[in-house]
């Protein structure tokens, strides 16, 4: 089968990778449509993020969905045909924080597209993935396979939105508007929020928060002072979503 495989900053291929029968517990997915990450870009671009870099050819992508192929012995949560969204992160459910419940923070995890470990685990930008059964997580009939592969990305703003506790009538700010800052819009509005402000350096996304439901798509870019009306006292909104990894919207927020 095909697969989109980085080897070096720049030099992206399509290459003939092995196609794994489902062992028992396991299942294999006809990927449909997959989301480009941040990560991606990095492993693109500069061969990794912080101290992980690239150290083999590695098949990238880890916001996937796609169709169930086939299935091992014992699997019975789905079936050949059965439209999925797959969980890329895999805990090993053994160490200390899987055995408190946190397993996000697994101390041994397996996370499709990830080179933090070597030999690195491979990515879901294939024809065919096989993964655990549970990562196998079936759709609703009236959710497209593309809008199921935006659940990973969903997934981390929904854990954001409940660390940050009960967003009814609150006042909520969302500094960045990609993909991640965009989703907080959704989550914030199904949370109750009363008020939206989104922020960002480009018109292209916050034309996009407009059409999500934010009360306000401000241009900081273009104005500075824009977030001035919401300085009052020691600031009025009671939450904020840093989505934009810039220190000085980190900054410009603790102000407001």
């Amino acid at each position: 089968m095909r697969a989109v495989v980085i080897h070096a900053p720049k030099d992206l291929r399509i290459d003939s990778y092995p196609d794994a029968a489902p062992a028992p517990g396991e299942v294999r997915v006809r990927i449909a449509n997959g989301g480009i990450c941040g990560s991606d870009l990095h492993y693109y671009h500069h061969g990794g993020f912080g101290v992980v870099r690239i150290q083999q050819p590695m098949a990238l992508g880890h916001e996937i969905a796609g169709v169930v192929a086939d299935v091992g012995d014992g699997v019975t949560g789905v079936k050949p045909g059965t439209r999925v969204a797959v969980n890329p992160s895999r805990p090993c459910g053994q160490c200390l924080h899987c055995q408190e419940g946190m397993r996000n923070q697994c101390l041994d995890m397996r996370f499709l597209g990830s080179a933090m470990r070597f030999p690195h685990v491979q990515g879901g930008f294939r024809e065919f993935i096989t993964v655990d059964a549970t990562q196998a997580v079936p759709i609703a009939d009236r959710l497209s396979l593309a809008e199921a592969a935006v659940a990973e990305p969903l997934a981390v703003c929904l854990h954001a939105g409940k660390q940050a506790g009960p967003l009814l009538g609150k006042r909520v700010l969302i500094t960045g508007c990609g993909p991640i800052g965009a989703l907080m819009i959704l989550v914030s509005r199904f949370g109750g929020a009363a008020e939206i402000v989104v922020t960002d350096v480009a018109e292209a996304p916050l034309a996009v928060a407009r059409k999500l439901g934010a009360s306000h798509a401000i241009n900081v870019a273009a104005n500075a002072a824009a977030l001035d009306p919401w300085r009052t006292g020691k600031g009025v909104f009671d939450t904020l979503f840093e989505a934009s990894g810039n220190q000085a919207a980190l900054r410009t927020a603790l102000d407001v």
